[in-house]
């Protein structure tokens, strides 16, 4: 997934999400991954690919 199509997923509560991963604030998560940190966006991939392979199951087991 490229940087544009993770910005586009990003939803609200990501950024507080990427924070704990990485044991920063939220406002310094977003900075990080918005200046192309590698651990900020392999985590933010992580996030958004979870959360659409639980929507998916969830989904799909109604």
């Amino acid at each position: 997934m490229t940087l544009e199509q993770l910005k586009k997923k990003i939803r609200y509560g990501d950024y507080s999400t990427l924070g704990l991963m990485l044991g920063i604030n939220p406002d310094a998560a977003k900075m990080r991954f918005m200046r192309n940190d590698d651990k900020a966006i392999i985590a933010m991939t992580l996030i958004i690919e979870s959360r659409e392979r639980l929507i998916a199951d969830f989904s799909s087991k109604k």
